[in-house]
């Protein structure tokens, strides 16, 4: 490297030499001489000073514009922590001003006294020009922040918000929506959590008068948006308890003792049995569930879960209806948010959040480490020329020069290690993402067996109000037929079984204030039956299903794999075995009827 060359090129930068500049500059691009073009003055005249500040100080545009296109830093500092940005706004040099403002000049950039290029110019067209590029700058970052957090980038987001002079947080787009109004309708939970730990503004409203709030997507961003997170992962969850009218499909209203307890809606029908947590007649949990009133009736009140069952309540007239409606809501609301919190995939924390730490921040970080590290090593290199060339002629001590080439050596190992240690980051990162993906699927899958359990749950719930075993676990192995032989004349049918389960839980239950079953008698007289329970019977035990719950399909999902023996058909279809017979009969003479049709050949239609 030639100080020689370097100390040409800052005289020639002072003095506007241009055809000099470009000369040197021609001879470095061929490769024939090597020097710095940031190089900085060592004499009295430009100490600290780069040719480029010499430049724009003396207002010479030409060797400004030569040194740009050959690369010169445009942001490079002297030793008063000025840019030539600032030495030419100081002096008035407007030419040379637009001409580094045209290459990206940073006017945000502030000199050892704290002040901006804005700051330190006395013309007033240079600071507008200065002002107008501030905004469009500030435009600049505010699109990004903007972009940073509609994609979900934490990484950029977090390094937009750590710059010495970050954009506005709560700048907003076209539509009036903040960075934080992007993340809640895209659900970056992450974006979220950090634009609020930097004083993003959750109130603020879009043109359509819509608080991120509003666009939240997700409970756990209502969540976050709402302010609730720390509530549910702190706060001790009460347990909370009390009889309730809880309407049955079969029954009506029958009065049950409710506890809410760890996220899960329970029933019993004596709190003596809560207590003992026995004979539970059944659960929900409440993930993600939803509460529902009437305005007209200050008692009713439902409740909707993830699966989209809905189980309606009333409260005892013997209590203030609105008060104990209010305390239910909002217990149900807060098991509701803690279910919801630990059934997610994620689990949100402000410590995990803060730990967090992605692979962009990491490579900035070592970049700029690789960067300080090439300085030093350039440093060290010309420092050693300069120490070789003043041996070759005064003559210096070997173990300086051993030293210095031991610091060069360990510099240049340092740079090594930091480019390996990126490159384990980076796979370390694949490795994850790999990992994420698996979890994912994994996550998919069990919740579609959780569906699947969901359903079969309720079918074994509406299997045990009616008495018979539902198809979902009806064994191939044992069937009984609806009309045995075999059986004893004083065994009960399913239609008794569930006449004697609906009396006997009418004699139970005082409180029932409108069962849908018709009422039956008692007789003195009568069959006596295997239980001795001597009745007639009056009417029907259960209402007529409706017709629309049943169709085609239906029927032949629920047989599929069955002998014809064993499938299990409504009452309301006459001759059921019958009728399967014929709706398969048609089925396959409309497909063959179909086939045939397709065919050209007359032959092929008779076969």
């Amino acid at each position: 490297m030639s100080t020689e060359a370097e100390q040409q090129l800052l005289h020639d930068a002072r003095n506007g030499n241009a055809e000099e500049v470009k000369q040197l500059l021609d001879t470095m691009d061929k490769g024939e001489i090597s020097f710095d073009i940031n190089c900085k003055g060592r004499s009295k005249s430009n100490m600290g000073w780069t040719p480029l500040h010499l430049a724009c100080y003396f207002g010479h545009a030409v060797v400004v514009e030569d040194l740009l296109k050959a690369g010169a830093d445009v942001n490079v500092l002297n030793d008063m922590g000025d840019t030539p940005l600032h030495r030419a706004a100081f002096t008035g040099r407007k030419e040379v001003v637009m001409l580094l403002l045209q290459h990206n000049a940073d006017t945000s950039i502030v000199n050892g006294s704290g002040e901006t290029a804005k700051e330190v110019t006395h013309d007033k067209d240079i600071r507008n020009m200065l002002e107008a590029v501030e905004r469009t700058q500030e435009r600049k970052l505010e699109e990004l922040l903007l972009g940073a957090a509609r994609e979900g980038e934490v990484g950029k987001l977090t390094a937009l918000l750590n710059k010495p002079k970050p954009p506005d947080i709560n700048c907003t787009d076209q539509m009036g929506n903040t960075p934080l109004h992007c993340a809640a309708y895209r659900a970056h939970k992450h974006c979220a959590l950090k634009l609020l730990k930097n004083g993003a503004d959750a109130k603020i409203r879009n043109k359509n008068d819509q608080t991120p709030l509003d666009l939240a997507q997700g409970a756990e961003m209502k969540l976050i948006l709402a302010g609730k997170t720390g509530k549910v992962i702190n706060k001790p969850l009460r347990r909370y308890e009390g009889l309730l009218w809880k309407s049955s499909r079969f029954f009506g209203w029958k009065l049950y003792w409710i506890v809410l307890e760890h996220g899960v809606l329970s029933w019993y029908r004596r709190q003596a049995d809560a207590v003992n947590n026995d004979h539970r007649q059944g659960c929900k949990h409440l993930t993600q569930a939803v509460c529902t009133i009437k305005s007209t009736d200050s008692c009713f009140f439902s409740v909707r879960c993830f699966d989209d069952t809905v189980h309606r309540f009333k409260i005892p007239k013997n209590s203030l209806p609105s008060q104990t409606r209010e305390s239910w809501l909002e217990a149900i609301e807060e098991h509701s948010a803690y279910s919801t919190h630990y059934c997610t995939q994620e689990q949100l924390s402000s410590d995990d959040e803060d730990d967090a730490v992605s692979v962009t921040d990491l490579q900035d970080t070592l970049k700029k480490a690789q960067a300080c590290q090439q300085r030093l090593s350039k440093e060290i290199s010309d420092f050693l020329a300069m120490v070789k060339s003043l041996d070759a002629t005064k003559g210096m001590s070997s173990p300086l020069l051993q030293k210095v080439d031991v610091v060069s050596e360990i510099s240049q190992e340092t740079c090594e290690a930091l480019a390996d240690c990126l490159n384990l980051f980076t796979k370390q990162e694949g490795v994850r993402n790999l990992k994420l993906e698996h979890e994912q699927e994994k996550n998919k899958i069990l919740s579609e067996a959780l569906e699947t359990l969901a359903t079969e749950h309720h079918e074994l719930e509406q299997s045990l109000v009616k008495g018979s075993p539902p198809l979902s676990i009806l064994s191939e192995e044992q069937f009984y037929d609806a009309v045995s032989d075999s059986e004893s004349e004083k065994s009960l049918s399913g239609f008794e079984t569930a006449a004697a389960y609906s009396l006997e839980d009418s004699m139970d239950s005082k409180d029932t204030i409108t069962p849908s079953m018709s009422e039956e008698k008692v007789c003195g007289s009568g069959e006596s039956l295997s239980n001795g329970i001597k009745k007639h019977r009056t009417s029907l035990p259960s209402p007529m299903f409706s017709r629309n719950d049943f169709s085609i399909w239906s029927i032949l999902r629920k047989c599929i794999g069955m002998e014809l023996s064993k499938i299990t058909m409504p009452v309301i279809f006459n001759e059921p075995l019958s009728f399967l017979q014929r709706l398969t009969e048609y089925m396959e003479h409309t497909y063959l009827i179909h086939k045939a049709s397709s065919l050209s050949s007359t032959t092929e239609r008779m076969q």
